[in-house]
């Protein structure tokens, strides 16, 4: 299975920790020209985008394309709430929930 990732979140990932992309493919197991084909087509096969998460301690849907984040929240709640949070403002976010706060208390009276 093939994803879609965000190809500047992960050179920005990269480059945070001042890796070279050889560097990035020596302490994932990946080789360098795969890196530097994910980097540029920001498609990589899911063992590629796990060994690259692990690498960099982070969950696949914190580099994976927008889609990615729609197909992986739909699979758990915890998910589903991660992709709302991040694709909504913060405000937005705080209003929604007091919203439907206020409607689960109405119905339970």
């Amino acid at each position: 299975m093939e994803m879609k990732l965000d190809k500047a979140k992960l050179k920005q990932l990269r480059e945070s920790k001042a890796w070279s992309q050889s560097h990035l493919a020596e302490v994932s197991g990946i080789s360098l020209r795969t890196i530097q084909r994910i980097e540029k087509s920001g498609i990589a096969s899911l063992e590629s985008v796990k060994s690259i998460c692990a690498t960099f301690g982070i969950q696949v849907a914190d580099i994976s394309a927008f889609e990615e984040h729609r197909e992986e929240a739909g699979r758990s709640f915890t998910g589903l709430l991660k992709y709302k949070i991040s694709s909504m403002d913060k405000k937005t976010t705080l209003i929604s929930f007091s919203i439907a706060f206020i409607i689960a208390f109405i119905l339970t009276i």
